[in-house]
């Protein structure tokens, strides 16, 4: 409005060829014309053609187990991805896809802090440090990690990844860079100055000094306190205050709630138990073998103990936030054949990591050298405010812990076993969660029985309709729709019927 009365000031001689109100159609018109077209990119983007998969991919998608050259190569395809979409100095890379209301610096970040630890985990173990990729090209995955690292906290580097606060969403990605210092701290950190050292020890330290959300962001700061201990440039401290409260969220049979809500009463149970709380528990137990290890120990079996049973090989029954992570779901069976084997085998836990990625790369979760945002193919109804183009390459965690297998390990040379649905029929229950988890042996399907609405009666999901659309494009930020109960509020989650659907293979994403 206040615009309309500047251009009348600043163009008086035009006031009766163009009336203010005409001046003020116009330029609505435009905006709308220009935020439409923005908004179509927008929808390309964000709702592929599910093509023919590249060749990186053909394993996945003949049918037929996947071999360990088919990992080998899905890890290329995902370093390949880094290499197209790298800034010049390495700390960044520019995915393609809907942002974050993080903006795009933070959603850069995480492009290269949700890589990094695929290539730290392939390095520690054993594998080759130096990875030709189908385009000719050859990447020491060290120096890759190396220069962004140096790149990303220099203040004087154009991709400084800035100064951390509260609530920051950098605590959350300076975690993952500290595992990827972690695993390669024999290659990284003895080669650099004492001037790098401080350099990089400083910008973490603001991750581990600074407050998380009252959730699972608690585990973020204390991993990264426990790094710089570890590394001999920062104490417990922080790392000690953090956990306990973490701990306040521990529910029985070894899940955790997301935080509390009103009067110490658990809030909501979902997948960022697999994909984060035990995944980075693991990583703790391993950088800090003396930090609560019985605990640790204790709750990841009796987690274990149940969880197996929600993984088959026609995805699993999803529910709650942070939905494109889906790959990362089988992560606790990796990790859990090599801690807990008399819970979940080594032959189980490849099944397991096998179907997951086979399922859903043949149903569009993986573009351009990166995963969709989506539970199939993208479908931003689903996708969270704070998801940005690279976010989804969390899904990435559970060939990160595999990857941190060496290949000679029992996880890389066991033939595939059987998942449970492929076993015998069951039904489970998780008291701790007031979850039944049910099993049909016919079908291979899997549901999740909990208290909630029936799915028939409750509101169904909202679209990503034209007006959120014009929304987001006009106002610069993701602007969507409140999916909430479709996501946490239903009586029945199943894998057959997924609460979002599932865009089959080789269709095109409509709207």
């Amino acid at each position: 409005m206040k615009t309309n009365d500047s251009l009348q000031n600043a163009e008086p001689g035009r006031t009766r060829l163009n009336p203010p109100q005409t001046r003020k159609t116009r330029r609505i018109a435009a905006a709308i014309l220009t935020g439409a077209l923005i908004a179509v990119a927008i929808c390309r983007v964000s709702h592929p053609a599910v093509t023919h998969p590249d060749t990186h991919l053909s394993g996945f998608s003949s049918g037929s187990e996947p071999r360990n050259e088919d990992y080998d190569n899905l890890f290329r395809y995902f370093v390949q991805g880094f290499e197209t979409h790298k800034s010049k100095a390495g700390g960044l890379a520019f995915f393609s896809g809907l942002p974050s209301t993080n903006g795009a610096r933070s959603d850069a970040l995480e492009g290269f802090s949700r890589s990094a630890p695929l290539w730290a985990a392939w390095v520690n173990s054993g594998r080759e440090n130096t990875v030709r990729l189908q385009s000719g090209v050859t990447v020491d995955l060290t120096e890759e990690f190396r220069r962004g690292l140096l790149a990303g906290t220099n203040p004087s580097s154009p991709d400084y990844w800035g100064t951390i606060t509260d609530h920051d969403q950098r605590i959350v990605e300076a975690a993952d860079i500290a595992l990827s210092l972690w695993l390669l701290k024999a290659r990284v950190w003895p080669a650099l100055s004492p001037a790098q050292k401080t350099q990089v020890a400083a910008w973490l330290q603001q991750a581990a000094s600074h407050l998380p959300y009252d959730n699972n962001w608690r585990l973020f700061p204390a991993f990264v306190s426990l790094v710089l201990d570890n590394l001999g440039v920062g104490d417990r401290r922080n790392a000690d205050t953090n956990y306990q409260r973490f701990k306040q969220f521990y529910r029985g049979d070894g899940w955790f709630s997301d935080g509390l809500s009103g009067e110490g009463k658990a809030a909501r149970f979902d997948y960022y138990n697999a994909w984060e709380m035990h995944y980075r528990l693991y990583w703790i137990e391993r950088v800090a073998p003396d930090f609560d290890t019985p605990f640790i120990q204790r709750a990841r079996r009796e987690f274990l103990h149940g969880y197996k049973y929600l993984i088959g090989p026609q995805g699993f029954p999803v529910m709650g936030r942070s939905v494109c992570y889906r790959m990362a779901a089988v992560a606790p069976l990796v990790f859990g054949q090599q801690t807990d084997p008399d819970e979940v085998t080594p032959a189980e836990a490849r099944r397991g990591l096998d179907a997951t990625w086979s399922y859903f790369i043949q149903r569009g979760a993986l573009e351009d050298g990166n995963v969709t945002q989506g539970y199939c193919a993208a479908d931003p109804r689903i996708l969270d405010f704070y998801s940005g183009p690279a976010s989804c390459l969390w899904a990435l965690r559970s060939l990160v812990v595999a990857f941190a297998q060496p290949p000679a390990s029992n996880f890389w040379i066991a033939a595939p076993g059987k998942l449970p649905v492929e076993i015998a029929s069951y039904s489970v229950s998780v008291p701790a969660t007031q979850w039944t988890i049910t099993g049909d042996l016919p079908t291979a399907t899997i549901q999740i029985h909990k208290p909630g609405r029936d799915p028939q009666s409750a509101p169904p999901l909202e679209s990503y309709s034209l007006i959120f659309r014009l929304k987001s494009a006009l106002f610069r930020r993701p602007v969507g729709q409140n999916n909430e109960t479709a996501k946490y509020g239903l009586n029945t989650y199943g894998s057959a019927q997924p609460f979002c659907g599932c865009v089959p293979a080789n269709l095109s994403v409509k709207q």
